[in-house]
């Protein structure tokens, strides 16, 4: 009976966490779209990396980045999930 509770608490850890992981490195519920620019530093001259949201269904997800992201970035609202591009 135990072993049986500790597998059931096991489980449930396991998946609460790849729920958490998969939500936050994944898809966004329905919103707006951006264009995310990244900088080298805080001057915000030089452009080192960027990316787009994209609307899949009805979930905002970011398409790969281009470049390298950093602490210092520019968000451009670019369109409405679902919606479409402005």
């Amino acid at each position: 009976m135990m072993r049986t509770a500790k597998r059931a608490v096991l489980a449930a850890s396991i998946l609460a966490a790849a729920t958490m992981v998969s939500s936050a490195a994944g898809a966004r519920t329905s919103g707006i779209m951006y264009h995310h620019t990244f900088y080298s530093d805080a001057t915000m001259t030089t452009q080192v990396g960027w990316y787009r949201d994209k609307c899949w269904g009805n979930y905002v997800q970011a398409t790969p980045v281009h470049g390298t992201t950093s602490p210092y970035y520019t968000l451009e609202a670019i369109g409405s999930c679902p919606g479409g591009y402005w």
